[in-house]
């Protein structure tokens, strides 16, 4: 597919702009017909967010002009590089740029915010073209191809791209006076978010923009690029900055940031969605705006599986980009997480109530003097009791490894030394473990970490996705709560060396993956891994199902040297199926040994031939 992609990006960049235009709406029209999920689900948000302004027939209408939009908008993509600065400014004129210069005549920079809408990225290309500096922050994308194309493209035009999680280099780019610009108008669940109104509807917002702004003192200015026929029209609104702080007795200094958080999160939703009343038919309606429920349990609102594509792979080559971004866009966020129990721990005595401070260091120390954790920032501000530490730096000290924990921002409960950690949270263990969630409950003194959001932890081999987890803070012993997902790269040690391959028939990805409903507690200390409840193992070699899984990891590796499978057992090879109570599983072997009755095993015959099933007690 991606070469398939290259070839149409050389043959486009070789059309008139005008002519590539054309065929991206018609590829556009005709996806509209072909992708019958995403024209349903359009027309449903169409009808719930406008549907006493539109009749059924102007529904249709406006949906078939999304599909066609996009399609305009990647074809234009494609062609960028072959226009140059003065072509690029011929096509937009500008309307409220005096918005934005006041903006950043205070001196702290600008976060520019705007929909998925008309051609959104051309924003950023064409305030650099007017010499604002700056770039955009952008979450990775699912396919690191089409990711180098978009960022090559931004970069090609002097506007680099900051991964999500590049706090550090966001807000120096920002005490430089520059620009960054988010696309925030998307519900996903990998950060923290508020509920705000969009288009009438309770709709999960990210808060980043807002938590970035009051980390900072930027202020937020809502823009959208507007599609005007043959041309375009970039139309800034007046900054948007955070209400005064609430003063209402006996409130505390958390909710009072948390209520900031979400009126300014709402001011800048609203002159998104003044653009998109506009402009309808230039929004990307088929994402699932408001699949994040505010009467559902948080921890586990209902996302609805993206619609796929599934026919016409030249029409679905041709519209990657507008699929890919209108499905994946910039990472959204998740719901609050509530706070951590309190535990017993020393008073600190408390300053006064409100106190501004440069820099930030605590530090604990365990029973025999050592320093067991410490905890810096680059500046604080004190109100009563609460401490919010500006760009936290913490290390969790252990005999066996040393925990390194970064975030945006924290939030010290002076009392209980119990910390928050917001945005963008992660833990990097000396011996090569990656941990990131968006919002982390830190107990120091207890040497332990909590939360109910999203998290991911990483190594060279493996990839471990899941919600919810609880254990040390140097993650030696950890349980995640729910919805499991283990990706291994099995292309090591025995199975390397006996040349297997490592792809399936289909051609598709031979990574064993491992999933589960949880927990699954991982102890590194021991090297086990125990999944539970509708464990599913999917190994180039075939399936196994089973209650649950012991896994075993090499120490070094931490690659999976072999599995126990127990209760209801399972293996699935093709249209052959064999059951069991037991089963042993050698993912670098691609081998599967049923125990039991029956008893067989399941393993590759010669490199590349099909496998075959011999009674385990032949071998």
């Amino acid at each position: 597919m991606y070469l398939g992609f290259q070839g149409l990006r050389a043959v486009v960049q070789r059309l008139p702009l005008d002519a590539g235009r054309a065929l991206g709406a018609a590829l556009g029209a005709a996806a509209y017909t072909v992708l019958r999920g995403q024209r349903r689900v359009t027309l449903e948000h169409l009808e719930a967010a406008l549907g006493d302004r539109l009749s059924a027939r102007e529904r249709r209408r406006v949906a078939r002009g999304v599909f066609m939009n996009l399609g305009r908008t990647a074809m234009e993509w494609l062609t960028l590089p072959a226009l140059s600065i003065a072509q690029i400014q011929s096509l937009i004129d500008v309307e409220g740029l005096e918005h934005l210069k006041a903006a950043m005549a205070k001196g702290d920079g600008a976060i520019v915010v705007g929909p998925h809408f008309g051609n959104w990225e051309l924003i950023a290309i064409y305030l650099r073209s007017l010499g604002f500096e700056g770039g955009v922050l952008a979450r990775r994308l699912r396919y690191p191809e089409y990711e180098a194309f978009l960022v090559s493209m931004r970069g090609q035009r002097g506007v680099p791209t900051f991964a999500r999680g590049s706090i550090k280099d966001v807000a120096r780019l920002l005490r430089a006076n520059q620009i960054i610009g988010l696309m925030p108008d998307q519900d996903i669940d990998s950060l923290e978010g508020v509920f705000i109104d969009v288009f009438g509807r309770s709709a999960y917002t990210p808060v980043g923009p807002a938590a970035l702004s009051q980390m900072t003192g930027a202020p937020i200015v809502p823009c959208a690029m507007i599609r005007c026929g043959r041309r375009f029209q970039l139309r800034i609104r007046p900054a948007v900055s955070a209400p005064p702080r609430a003063s209402t007795p006996g409130a505390p200094a958390g909710g009072d940031r948390r209520e900031a958080m979400r009126q300014l999160t709402q001011a800048w939703s609203d002159a998104l969605c003044g653009f998109i009343r506009e402009h309808p038919e230039q929004w990307v309606w088929m994402h699932r705006r408001w699949k994040t429920r505010p009467e559902a349990d948080p921890a586990r609102s209902a996302a609805a599986a993206p619609a796929r594509p599934t026919e016409a792979v030249a029409l679905i080559l041709a519209t990657w980009l507008l699929a890919s971004t209108a499905a994946a866009g910039c990472r959204g966020p998740h719901t609050e997480t509530p706070e951590a129990p309190a535990e017993s721990a020393a008073s600190e005595p408390q300053p006064p109530a409100e106190q501004e401070m440069s820099s930030f260091s605590l530090t604990g120390y365990g029973a025999e003097g050592g320093k067991t954790w410490q905890l810096d920032g680059d500046g604080a501000r004190v109100a009563e009791g609460l401490v919010t530490v500006q760009r936290p730096r913490g290390v969790g000290y252990d005999t066996a490894r040393q925990a390194d924990l970064t975030a945006a921002v924290a939030l010290v409960d002076q009392r209980t030394r119990h910390v928050r950690l917001e945005h963008d949270v992660t833990i990097h263990t000396s011996d090569g473990l990656w941990f990131s969630t968006p919002v982390l409950h830190w107990m120091p003194d207890a040497d332990r970490m909590a939360t109910d959001q999203p998290v991911r932890i990483e190594t060279d081999h493996m990839l471990l996705r899941g919600r919810g987890i609880d254990g040390h803070t140097q993650l030696k012993l950890v349980t995640i709560a729910e919805d499991i997902e283990l990706v291994l790269n099995p292309v090591d040690g025995e199975r390397a060396a006996r040349g297997v391959d490592a792809r399936r028939a289909d051609g598709a990805d031979g990574h064993v993956t491992i999933t589960c409903d949880g927990p699954l507690a991982f102890d590194y200390e021991r090297n086990v891994a125990t999944f539970e409840t509708n464990v599913h193992v999917q190994d180039p070699s075939g399936e196994l199902f089973s209650d649950r899984l012991v896994a075993y990891f090499d120490g070094d590796s931490r690659t999976i040297r072999y599995a126990e499978a127990v209760g209801n057992v399972r293996i699935q090879q093709g249209p052959h199926t064999a059951f069991g109570d037991r089963a042993v599983y050698e993912p670098a072997q691609g081998k599967i040994t049923l125990l039991g009755r029956p008893s067989l095993t399941v393993i590759p015959d010669e490199p590349g031939s099909p496998i075959v099933a011999i009674p385990a007690g032949r071998r």
